[in-house]
């Protein structure tokens, strides 16, 4: 069975191409078991702008594809007219004629590596990450407007046409291009009831499979003790989109300074303090996150960022739209309490004041009012996370997930093309 992954990471190859790529881990797990399968022949296409069409690491073929405009002209062009560069179906063209796959494993909707379902004929399931229509109804926070991003947005970022006020105009034009995507494909791999919603909206007829991710394995062998902190810690991760939050926790954090009776620190993973999102929030909020005890750490590598996540009382996941998250996954297998807003897939992941806390994510005070009840119940603290472990654990069972994806290459493969009753038998 030769099975061809799509995917926006250079995944088990990731090392070898010095690519650091936090976010999507999980691809490289879940690569990790599949490539032991002794019946399947794997290769990973993915975008990089490495000169070789393709190259082997162990079992497994690795095809960079490069992206479009790479030269200065092009890129140029890219900036001025805020075109899609994730984009190359002729370079997607040759290596599936090389490759020759079975089947096609897609991951995500978010990125042009998906326009191959347009083109060709081996069957595809498409592995839902985030999805880019919905994200962008909800892209701009309550009280924030494109005019106010473009005011505050720094000179520099205006005239490279990069930043958020660039990156909202590049993700309409992924919404399109995710809805032509949908509209050719008929697997899909998913995870919660609002991916299972949305793809139902658009394809009633669809195969749908409840899939889970495997996560890191650190995160398997590692288990969160209630640290003694004399100041209560909290830790979130987030990447620099602006519908991730980054606004409701400046302002819940000043709320908290303002009328709690006990100190915190809160840290966040994934951006560097002068990031443009950072400065972009406190120019159009005039207020500094430093001033309420908010630090950012940057990105870290996998054993910092489980050093740094878990000498925190508390895990707080803020953004206004998501799907599933590996951050509050990784949180909860690690069996960490987690308060997340009540939005997109979390809810099929965290049932509230059960394994977890949800709360509306449009509001601060109600954020940090939950913050400050779960400080006064350190029991409370514990007990959550000690049920989030227990969902955690029996959600990303490793067998289990690699189990359903091998039984839906099979069946994808049995369903749409003719197979000899010899290749049946040897799998």
């Amino acid at each position: 069975m030769k099975v061809l992954w799509l995917t926006h990471t250079a995944s088990g190859a990731s090392k070898a191409l010095n690519v650091d790529d936090p976010g999507r881990g999980w691809i490289g797990s879940l690569e990790a078991h599949v490539r032991k399968i002794a019946d399947i022949d794997l290769a990973i296409a993915f975008f990089n702008n490495q000169p070789e069409f393709k190259f082997s690491l162990g079992n497994v073929t690795y095809y960079p594809i490069p992206f479009k405009y790479t030269s200065l002209s092009g890129k140029i062009v890219q900036r001025l007219f805020s075109r899609l560069y994730d984009s190359n179906v002729e370079a997607l063209k040759k290596v599936i004629d090389d490759f020759k796959p079975d089947v096609i494993h897609l991951f995500g909707t978010e990125s042009g590596i998906g326009e191959a379902v347009k083109f060709t004929q081996v069957p595809v399931v498409v592995h839902l990450q985030g999805l880019v229509n919905p994200y962008l109804y909800s892209w701009l926070p309550k009280g924030v407007s494109q005019r106010k991003i473009w005011m505050n947005s720094s000179f520099r970022a205006k005239l490279l046409r990069r930043g958020t006020y660039f990156e909202y105009k590049l993700f309409q034009k992924r919404a399109v291009r995710e809805e032509e995507i949908i509209r050719h494909s008929k697997y899909y791999f998913g995870r919660t009831e609002w991916d299972k919603n949305f793809i139902r909206l658009h394809q009633p007829d669809c195969v749908y499979t409840h899939c889970e991710e495997v996560l890191r394995p650190l995160f398997y062998r590692s288990a969160w003790i209630p640290p003694a902190n004399n100041v209560f810690k909290m830790v979130t991760i987030i990447n620099p989109q602006i519908y991730k939050g980054i606004e409701i926790i400046l302002e819940a954090a000043a709320i908290l300074k303002k009328n709690a009776r006990f100190t915190f620190e809160w840290s966040v993973i994934g951006l560097q303090p002068d990031n443009e999102i950072v400065q972009l929030i406190e120019g159009i909020t005039r207020k500094k996150f430093k001033n309420y005890n908010i630090s950012f750490k940057g990105s870290k590598v996998e054993d910092t960022l489980l050093e740094e996540v878990s000498t925190a009382n508390l895990f707080v996941h803020p953004s206004h739209i998501d799907n599933s998250p590996n951050s509050i996954c990784e949180a909860m297998l690690l069996g960490m309490p987690v308060v997340a807003g009540y939005v997109g897939g979390i809810p099929s992941l965290i049932s509230d004041n059960v394994n977890g806390i949800l709360y509306n994510s449009n509001d601060p005070y109600h954020l940090a009012g939950k913050i400050a009840e779960l400080h006064s119940q350190p029991d409370l603290l514990k007990q959550l996370g000690r049920e989030a472990r227990k969902v955690g654990m029996q959600r990303h069972n490793v067998e289990t997930i690699v189990s359903t994806v091998y039984a839906t290459y099979r069946s994808m493969i049995e369903k749409e093309t003719p197979v000899s009753k010899d290749f049946i038998k040897q799998v």
